[in-house]
Formats: structure tokens, sequence, C-alpha cells
């Protein structure tokens, strides 16, 4: 499953080790209309891990939503997931492609970066992810990414660009303009009032 459409990028929290509670929150959010989702667990154990992503992969398929699993190759090969997420690492790029194969998809972090967003994109990356743009709960030392630095890569490179990093309702647009084709993002939504709500409104800034 390709990254056909641009759009909200929904990373799951970290910690939820009730599987239906973050079954239900996952179906709120692809109604609400998220284009992607990664599985990004921090907490649990491996065979927990295993049992969430099983079921989130099967929700995101009846969706048609790419399901990408945060860093972890083996766990993405036994759910068989739609790709990974990785660091900044040749070595890691070329790894997790001789694991995976050409057809699952592969994002990079390339935080600030353009030299190895480039390097990335070359060594066949599927997406780019450049952030943080503002203050991040989930990362709160990451280093900060400007706006030119999203308007450049979006000149440069023709593969999906990724924003991440403290993204909302009142600063999404701006990355948008900017170039972004998906803006990647956990809590605005998670912790929304309603996550469903949020994921709309937020999906609207694309059209």
């Amino acid at each position: 499953m390709g990254l056909e459409k641009n759009g909200v990028y929904w990373l799951t929290p970290s910690g939820m080790k009730n599987t239906k509670n973050l079954t239900s929150l996952t179906r709120d959010i692809l109604n609400g209309g998220a284009r992607m989702v990664q599985y990004r667990e921090k907490v649990l154990n491996a065979e927990e891990k295993y049992h969430q992503a099983l079921q989130l992969k099967k929700l995101c398929a009846a969706y048609r939503v790419p399901f990408i699993i945060n860093d972890c190759i083996e766990l993405t090969r036994a759910v068989d997931a739609d790709g990974i997420h990785i660091g900044k690492s040749d070595s890691s790029l070329k790894l997790a492609r001789k694991a995976l194969g050409p057809k699952k998809i592969i994002g990079v972090s390339c935080y600030n970066n353009l030299d190895e967003a480039e390097k990335m994109v070359h060594a066949g990356a599927d997406y780019i992810a450049f952030g943080s743009f503002h203050a991040s709960i989930t990362k709160p030392d990451a280093p900060i990414c400007s706006t030119r630095t999203l308007k450049e890569a979006a000149k440069k490179f023709s593969i999906p660009i990724v924003a991440i990093g403290g993204i909302n309702l009142g600063n999404a647009s701006n990355l948008i303009s900017h170039g972004a084709t998906h803006v990647a993002i956990i809590d605005a939504i998670s912790s929304a009032a309603c996550p469903y709500i949020a994921t709309k409104r937020l999906s609207g800034l694309f059209y």
C-alpha cells in the first residue's frame, strides 16, 4: 500500500496497554481521515507489541491506510506492516530494505538536515521527515527545524515530506503551505476531547 494521498500521519501514543482502547481510538482517527498510521510503542513488551500491532494492521488494511512500524524490522515483518520508520542512518535504511524488500514503505527522520535527507532519498527512502518544528512533549530535546528547510526540501525532493514536532490545528497550515505533504501528530489528536473531530479538522487543511 503506497503513500497515495497527502494528509494527517497519526503516531500512536506510547504506553496504551489496553488494546481495545487503542483500537477504538485508531478507528476514530481513521474515520476522521488519517492517511497514515505509525505504531510507536516504547513501553510494552514484545508480545504485547505484536498483539497490538497485528490488530492495528488489520484495521488500517480495512481502511486502506498504510500502517507503519517505528524502528523495528522484526515487528514490521511479523505483522506484515506496510512499512517502517527509522532514524537517519544510511546503514539502517539499507538493512531495512534488504530485510523488508522493495515494496515496503521506508520513512527516515532527517531532523533539520537537508544534506542527510538527500543521502536518504538517493539511498531509496520512500518519505523523509523533518522536525521538530515546535516544542514537542514526545521529544523535548529534538533540534528545532525551520520552515525554510521544509520549503527547500519541497523544491528539491519529489517524494512525500513529513513535518513533525508539536504540530496542532493552529500551526499545521503554515507547514503545509511550506511544502509538507503530511503532518505527523500524536498529542494534538490523541489527547483531544474528541480525536475524531481533531483529525477531521486537521485533515481539512489539506483540501
